[in-house]
């Protein structure tokens, strides 16, 4: 992805994000982490690809009848908090599309990032804490 011509193709074909934010939804964290680390290149390769991760995450979630951004919830969920890295990656991404998101695009705001960077540190933050009661 990090060639021009590939990104390019990447940035025109909308299915291709669609299907790498699939991934981070599989069970396993080899793949999970390895779509983390490509969405992240994604949306740091240009401004203009933080929306286009919104629209695929949208979606997704709107093919599955899932709520958007749910795969991020499950990987921040994590009970056992193993894998760090695989919640620093999410983190990122989630950081990197919410602080690019604040910028108005084509005339118009894109909508409720912020508000959903604060619900998946909250859910994130009370499972944490109930993990840790439990032990």
């Amino acid at each position: 992805m990090l060639f021009v011509d590939g990104m390019n193709g990447v940035i025109n074909h909308n299915e291709t994000v669609q299907w790498l934010y699939t991934l981070t939804g599989s069970s396993s964290r080899l793949v999970v982490k390895t779509a983390l680390k490509l969405l992240i290149v994604f949306v740091e390769y240009s401004e203009s690809n933080s929306p286009l991760l919104i629209r695929a995450v949208n979606t997704v979630a709107g093919q599955r009848a899932v709520k958007p951004w749910s795969y991020m919830m499950e990987v921040l969920e994590e009970r056992n908090g193993a894998d760090t890295e695989l919640l620093v990656f999410a983190m990122t991404l989630i950081n990197k599309v919410s602080k690019i998101s604040k910028c108005k695009r084509e005339g118009q705001k894109l909508g409720s990032t912020n508000s959903l960077l604060r619900v998946l540190l909250r859910l994130w933050w009370r499972s944490r804490t109930r993990t840790r009661s439990t032990m």
